[in-house]
């Protein structure tokens, strides 16, 4: 009778405390938090990157761009930690660098240099030729082909992000900052016949056509000390001594050297060595040199959730730059496999 108690209260523990500890579990069942980026986060990828650089200004205008729908090439990301304004809308700051090399140009060409009277007595005679050809080129408006150019260069962006979702969800975002550029290299404004005919109609003095040449640089906007004092100097002293000579060296270091139809046409003549026929035919190109800071950059970017460590993102972009009188809008197109490291 003494020890009866005792089986009664060992019972309840057994068969009590099981059932309360279900309770407790079905009440406060445990729940684990997704780990978030504390700091930063660096993101490492590949990317899909597509670029174009439209060039207008002085009345000319062109569009480089490059090869094929996309370059493949690493990624190396920086964003800062997710402030979650809202369940579903937050802010970031998105560091974006990348680099490209442009060896293609979209043309837009000039009004043909006819008369208006013969231009529009060629159209209704419906003539054939290079006036034919020239009507369809202003219908069509712009022609991809390699024009011997080509513009390297680097951007970086640093953007501040307001995005419609969550770190665990699709996000959609956007951004305005500025951006840091550096781009080297040519583009052609002119008809390709431009460039021959003044080759072979330099048959005057060899110092007055050089200074003429000058003159065109100068108001074409490549003459600018504060971007390259050495190219400045040399363009702006073409007839002197053998400057034009050291700017075909010169352009050999920078890779804006290279044979063409024009510099044959020059070479042709008799009064150019070869180097200084491909300088020339380099200096019928605008000279593009360009190490500024923009204070207009976009992005526009759709993102996936985490999948086994890993994000996607296709996004829209770029920064734009006026220097020298001209302005650079950079277009920039990217599909992006990424894996985020938190700290």
């Amino acid at each position: 009778m003494m020890r009866y108690p005792f089986v009664v209260l060992f019972l309840s523990v057994l068969f009590f405390y099981p059932l309360a500890s279900e309770e407790n579990l079905e009440k406060d069942p445990p729940q684990e938090e997704p780990r978030r980026t504390k700091y930063f986060s660096i993101n490492p990828g590949v990317t899909i990157e597509s670029v174009t650089v439209d060039i207008s200004g002085r009345g000319k205008n062109a569009t480089m761009t490059q090869e094929g729908p996309g370059k493949i090439s690493w990624m190396l990301d920086v964003k800062s930690a997710d402030y979650q304004i809202t369940k579903y809308f937050g802010i970031n700051l998105l560091l974006h660098n990348s680099n490209f090399y442009l060896d293609r140009q979209f043309v837009s060409k000039l009004p043909s240099v006819d008369s208006p009277s013969s231009s529009t007595s060629a159209s209704d005679s419906g003539s054939s030729g290079s006036k034919g050809s020239n009507t369809n080129v202003n219908q069509s408006n712009r022609v991809k082909d390699d024009l011997d150019t080509n513009i390297e260069g680097t951007y970086s962006m640093l953007v501040p992000i307001f995005y419609i979702g969550n770190p665990e969800t699709m996000r959609l975002g956007f951004g305005l900052g500025p951006a840091r550029v550096r781009m080297r290299g040519n583009a052609d404004f002119q008809d390709p016949g431009t460039g021959i005919a003044l080759a072979l109609a330099n048959r005057g003095n060899r110092a007055e056509f050089l200074n003429n040449v000058s003159a065109i640089q100068f108001a074409s906007g490549n003459i600018n000390p504060n971007d390259d004092p050495t190219l400045s100097y040399l363009l702006a002293n073409l007839g002197t001594g053998n400057n034009l000579e050291l700017l075909g060296y010169y352009f050999a270091s920078q890779g804006l050297l290279r044979p063409d139809l024009t510099a044959l046409s020059a070479f042709s003549t008799g009064r150019y060595s070869a180097v200084e026929s491909m300088a020339l035919s380099s200096l019928f190109r605008n000279q593009v040199n360009i190490n500024a800071n923009a204070r207009f950059a976009f992005m526009f970017y759709v993102e996936t959730p985490p999948f086994v460590g890993l994000r996607g993102r296709l996004s829209f972009g770029g920064p734009i730059v006026k220097e020298n009188g001209y302005t650079y809008e950079m277009r920039t197109f990217h599909i992006a496999l990424y894996m985020p490291i938190e700290f």
